[in-house]
């Protein structure tokens, strides 16, 4: 053994192997799966009034926090030397809601007020960057407490942390992951370091945002934003403008070897002719959402509402697969009824071929925790998958 590996053995065997970092930059399946699992978190206590079920081994719960503002709450997970801050996406109250409605742009740089406390933010450098309202909001009431406790465990040796969220925690989770790297040093150690991997989150930003946040952490790869493709949220709130399918198709109406999405096309156009008839119904909308939330939280002053409504997803996309409703009869009773039995013929697996007959998949079905996890387990672990017991949860169909 040489000098300098006998030096690094005594090293490890001196300090411990706690004391090294555990965040690994790039893209890790059993990761992903772990924090989707960890999502899931909150729909299984909803549910079955326990986690224990869906929790990954090796994680350790360490606190849950109370609810905040537009009922948003986090908890917090350690596994050796590594914290996650999963944030919960959104509940069936109306004020968690009024989160995501509220999507005006703002600053990415400005002022907060909450019953006369300020918080002042930053979460991007570019100056034209924009945010979405509701969501800095939500930040606003939360980061307190997670500065506290990620202070504390700072004090008892913790440095490295995972953000993740599904829907709008997963939205949260990115917005903070960029104010925690926008706070000055005198607020939050630079040894920190932090990785974000979120499910099925709807857009945050504007083009100038999400270039400045892929050029500092996805490219980096330590952002992953994981999509369902059949899942309509992470095209939320509205985008238009950078698309890219005008001028696309316009180009592809002079070649053989494209295809024209004639759909996205017209919409986009009518985007494009209603600018300011959309910005305008999504500034009332926010600003009714603003009223709503001051009646029943206390007053809350957002900065002006920008004229920019062009959400700009963030890189670092990974798509899984849709995962597959399962047949479900509009009318269970035809299987007693000889007569219908006869009538309607099947195939070799028994199903019927007219697929009329079968119950039409729930528009959010796709977007549902417990059906990421399931297609993460599918593409990355199909032996997992393959014992699973529970391929979807009946109380998502």
């Amino acid at each position: 053994m040489s000098v300098k590996n006998i030096i690094a053995v005594y090293i490890i065997l001196l300090v411990g192997p706690d004391c090294f970092p555990q965040i690994e930059s790039g893209f890790k399946a059993r990761e992903v799966l772990d924090m989707i699992a960890l999502c899931n978190s909150f729909t299984f206590i909803d549910l079955f009034h326990s986690d224990s079920a869906i929790l990954p081994g090796g994680y350790k719960k360490i606190y849950t926090s109370g609810t905040f503002g537009m009922d948003n709450k986090f908890q917090l997970y350690q596994k050796g030397k590594l914290v996650i801050i999963n944030l919960r996406g959104s509940t069936d109250k109306k004020v968690s809601w009024l989160e995501n409605i509220y999507s005006a742009m703002i600053p990415a740089r400005g002022t907060i007020s909450i019953s006369g406390n300020r918080f002042d933010y930053c979460f991007a450098q570019d100056t034209l960057a924009s945010v979405h309202g509701g969501y800095a909001l939500g930040i606003a009431y939360l980061y307190k407490d997670i500065l506290y406790h990620i202070s504390n465990l700072n004090r008892s040796g913790f440095y490295d942390f995972m953000l993740t969220g599904h829907s709008q925690g997963g939205a949260l989770a990115n917005l903070l992951r960029a104010y925690l790297e926008n706070l000055p040093d005198s607020l939050l150690s630079d040894k920190n370091q932090f990785k974000t991997i979120v499910f099925g989150a709807p857009m945050i930003g504007n083009k100038a945002f999400a270039e400045e946040y892929t050029q500092r952490f996805s490219n980096s790869m330590t952002s992953f934003n994981i999509i369902n493709p059949a899942d309509p949220v992470p095209k939320f709130p509205v985008s238009y403008k950078d698309s890219g399918f005008i001028s696309d198709n316009l180009v592809a109406l002079f070649s053989e070897k494209e295809r024209i999405d004639m759909g996205k096309m017209l919409n986009d156009g009518f985007f494009l002719l209603f600018e300011d008839a959309i910005s305008n119904s999504i500034k009332k909308f926010s600003h009714s959402a603003s009223e709503q939330i001051s009646k029943e939280l206390g007053q809350v002053s957002l900065p002006e509402y920008l004229d920019d409504f062009n959400y700009r997803y963030l890189d670092a996309r990974v798509e899984i697969p849709p995962v597959e409703y399962p047949k479900i009869l509009k009318d269970s009773s035809i299987l007693e009824n000889d007569s219908l039995m006869a009538i309607y013929p099947r195939g070799e697996d028994g199903e019927f071929l007219n697929q009329e007959l079968y119950k039409k998949e729930p528009w959010a079905f796709q977007h549902k925790p417990y059906n990421y996890y399931v297609s993460v387990l599918k593409k990355y672990f199909p032996e997992q998958y393959a014992v699973l017991n529970k391929k979807f949860l009946s109380e998502n169909l």
